[in-house]
């Protein structure tokens, strides 16, 4: 197995140069207004409750294959995810302070196990102190993050936009120079004379 280099159409260049120059727009407006990328964010999480609530329901109901637990239980979840999604659509902010609190105690936990894990007996030390210093670093942003959801919104605005930006330019590398690598079977061919 061999890696072969292969030049695409123009007209798949031409569409991942558009399509790279759109993603760096987009990251552009993320930086630009954050408060824009995170609420678009709720938008589409909440969007997502409604639409996978409603199948819920519509399973629990519908469903008489399932045993009667498992129906309860796709209709009450389906309840419940869709009164979540329409309480985040009509009240975007608090969705918004929501989803950052949530992403922020998760980030809370994972430091709190990385001092955890840090403490613990591995070698070396230096991996140990290493660990243990990015459990507090990680611990102290988020709880800043708890006290302060204006600085979460901005870093999960941030991180959306770095990511934004380097898919667009990858699109755009992409789009121009034509390569894409591509395994192929690299066969000797033996002619007989």
């Amino acid at each position: 197995m061999a890696g072969l280099e292969v030049k695409a159409s123009r007209l798949w260049r031409t569409l991942e140069i558009i399509g790279g120059l759109i993603v760096i727009a987009t990251a552009t407006v993320v930086l630009a207004d954050p408060q824009f990328a995170v609420t678009t964010l709720v938008i589409v999480i909440a969007a997502g409750l409604v639409v996978g609530g409603l199948f819920r329901i519509g399973v629990g109901v519908s469903a008489i294959v399932l045993p009667p637990t498992l129906r309860t239980l796709n209709t009450a979840g389906g309840i419940i995810a869709v009164v979540l999604g329409i309480t985040a659509l009509l009240d975007l902010q608090a969705g918004v302070a929501t989803l950052i609190t949530i992403l922020a105690l998760a980030l809370l936990i994972v430091g709190a196990f990385e001092i955890g894990v840090g403490v613990a007996r591995h070698p070396p030390p230096w991996l140990r102190v290493s660990i243990a210093a990015i459990g507090a670093v990680t611990v102290i942003l988020a709880g800043i993050v708890i006290l302060d959801a204006s600085i979460g919104e901005g870093i999960l605005a941030a991180i959306l936009a770095l990511a934004l930006l380097l898919v667009g330019v990858r699109n755009l590398v992409h789009g121009i120079t034509g390569h894409h690598p591509v395994a192929a079977h690299v066969e000797a061919q033996v002619t007989a004379t």
